[in-house]
């Protein structure tokens, strides 16, 4: 059973018990949704993570993008299970290479620069980036959206100028780590409100269904031998 059916099913439980109208089912079921599909995509970082020892450091670009991406929208997969794919290999893996590198603090900082005024002139032009499914045509919300996101931008901003601040109070490393981590988050939502940005993840939902669709021809075809 998948996740949007099961939600439904849920939710159309609750509206036999308590006799809610359709709308309140609806939001019932969205709701349990958005939560269940959350816990899902980060116990699944954190496992993933936990195997290459950085659990924290997933977690970390994860969280990045996912508030960035509710105020700025841009491009997702078409299915849970392959958003929660993608979120392991953009917060994993870029976490493993971040960790086992020599970080240098200086170009931690020019990096950081770089990433940040691009990430502004990005975000000012094409924020925010809505769906097919959900168009946002009000002007205000528009506005409001691409404000929320220049401000969450800000706040990622102060969060990297503590770190760099930290490390050289007490020299860890790791301060360097999560700050390039934020980097990472960063920049992967940002290049998911481009147009290659779409194009890559679209790239990656089509292979994503393509093995889904094989594999299920094939354990299909066992079931029928």
């Amino acid at each position: 059973m998948n996740l949007e059916l099961l939600c439904k099913k849920i939710s159309y439980t609750i509206k036999n018990q308590i006799e809610i109208d359709e709308e309140k089912r609806s939001i019932i079921e969205y709701g349990l949704f958005a939560f269940l599909h959350m816990g899902i995509s980060i116990l699944s970082i954190l496992i993933v993570g936990s195997v290459f020892s950085v659990a924290i450091e997933s977690l970390i670009i994860s969280c990045i993008i996912a508030i960035l991406r509710k105020f700025s929208g841009g491009a997702h997969a078409s299915t849970p299970i392959n958003c929660a794919i993608v979120g392991i290999l953009i917060s994993v893996f870029p976490a493993y290479l971040g960790k086992n590198i020599n970080l240098n603090v200086n170009y931690i900082i020019l990096l950081g620069i770089l990433i940040y005024i691009v990430s502004f002139i990005i975000i000012y032009k094409l924020a925010p980036v809505d769906s097919p499914n959900k168009p946002i045509k009000k002007e205000e919300k528009i506005k409001k959206l691409k404000k929320g996101s220049i401000t969450i931008l800000c706040i990622y901003m102060i969060v990297v100028l503590f770190n760099i601040i930290i490390y050289y109070i007490n020299r860890k490393n790791l301060m360097l780590v999560y700050s390039l981590c934020i980097y990472i988050g960063i920049a992967w939502q940002v290049f998911t409100l481009t147009k290659i940005g779409h194009s890559v993840v679209n790239i990656i939902d089509s292979l994503l269904i393509k093995i889904f669709t094989f594999k299920g021809g094939k354990n299909n075809e066992k079931n029928k031998q």
